[in-house]
């Protein structure tokens, strides 16, 4: 399990470039990093995490289907039919499973780590957030969703410059890749409808609330769900996610309720409302559905704002205090990468991982 470690210390131990003030520099051994992000995960051999060998037998699948039967959604399975129509195109041109692993490493990375680099203040902090909380359990893992996600935040940023039909495409051609994207179409009706930034505030507390009593039941026995999650509803797989999200989006959007001034001093309303509203929406889906783990992909996609929400913050307190008071800023934006550091490192579970090998 040692190159775990050592990818995780190396990502940690990169946040000193956050300091440096040459952009140029910064970009060497930002895109430096990446590479070396997406070729580990890109690499992998089968069995090393929890679903490679899913998805060799969803390759096997696709290339003893029809093409026919893929764009028409003929076939047992729930994979959405964009994955499986690239598996099939893959293995058409008479590739193998490591190729589709190799391009969707490709393609996660440059819609995260481009949006990072172009977006956060602090693009290593975000990226040292982006590995402990993300990357072993979504481009290492769930490679349809971890895609699925990058995309989601794209769409959330041009939904919020107003750039609506860019958002709408994304949501709906990369929706055949992982329907999770569609909780953007959430996010986005509920930042039209309302944004009392205090009620979103206390939104999570209602979502605590109501996860006590199990709600994913009583819309299925009323309502109904979709197949996928109805298949997991009638198997029994209830396995309860976690706090923590939750608890670092409350101190997060309490930062900005406390800053909210300098936020929009330093970047467009509409920006600070939206992540915001993210960090909310992802937190209360993660509370409600707490004994449902699989919700949490939504709740997920929607918390990926943190890798913005929090270097804003970070940057909108800094440009309050004074010179020697930015010294004791640095030590706390430090102390949250170390958080992050840990995090990263509880993640390298054997539940989830397992010795890295290549190919």
């Amino acid at each position: 399990m040692a190159y775990y470690y050592i990818l995780v210390f190396f990502s940690a131990v990169m946040v000193v470039f956050d300091f440096v003030k040459d952009r140029h520099i910064q970009f060497v051994f930002f895109s430096l990093q990446c590479l070396v992000l997406t070729m580990f995960a890109g690499l992998r051999s089968i069995g090393v995490d929890n679903d490679s060998l899913n998805y060799w037998n969803e390759f096997q699948l696709a290339g003893n289907l029809s093409w026919i039967e893929l764009f028409t959604g003929n076939y047992p399975s729930s994979i959405e039919r964009g994955y499986m129509l690239l598996n099939k195109l893959i293995g058409s041109a008479g590739m193998g499973i490591h190729v589709v692993f190799m391009l969707m490493a490709i393609l996660t990375g440059l819609v995260n780590y481009t949006l990072i680099f172009k977006r956060s203040p602090y693009p290593f902090t975000s990226l040292v957030i982006y590995v402990g909380f993300f990357f072993f359990y979504r481009d290492f893992t769930q490679i349809r969703y971890a895609l699925a996600a990058g995309i989601g935040i794209w769409a959330i940023f041009f939904f919020l410059e107003q750039k609506h039909w860019r958002c709408l495409a994304l949501i709906l051609v990369f929706s055949f890749i992982h329907s999770s994207v569609l909780v953007v179409g959430l996010f986005a009706l509920a930042f039209i409808v309302y944004k009392n930034r205090y009620i979103y505030f206390v939104l999570p507390f209602i979502g605590l609330v109501g996860g006590f009593f199990n709600p994913i039941i009583l819309i299925f026995n009323f309502f109904g769900l979709p197949e996928t999650l109805a298949r997991y509803v009638l198997m029994n797989e209830f396995v309860r996610g976690g706090y923590i999200v939750s608890i670092i989006a409350q101190f997060v959007m309490l930062g900005f309720l406390v800053f909210w001034r300098p936020l929009l001093e330093s970047y467009p309303k509409r920006i600070v409302e939206g992540l915001f509203i993210g960090l909310s929406i992802g937190s209360f889906i993660n509370l409600l559905f707490i004994s449902f783990s699989i919700m949490q992909r939504l709740s997920l996609l929607l918390f990926g704002v943190i890798l913005f929400a929090l270097p804003y913050l970070f940057k909108a307190i800094e440009s309050q205090v004074r010179l020697e008071e930015k010294l004791v800023m640095a030590l706390i934006r430090l102390v949250f990468c170390l958080c992050a550091l840990y995090y990263g490192i509880m993640m390298i579970h054997p539940d989830i991982l397992r010795p890295y090998r290549i190919l």
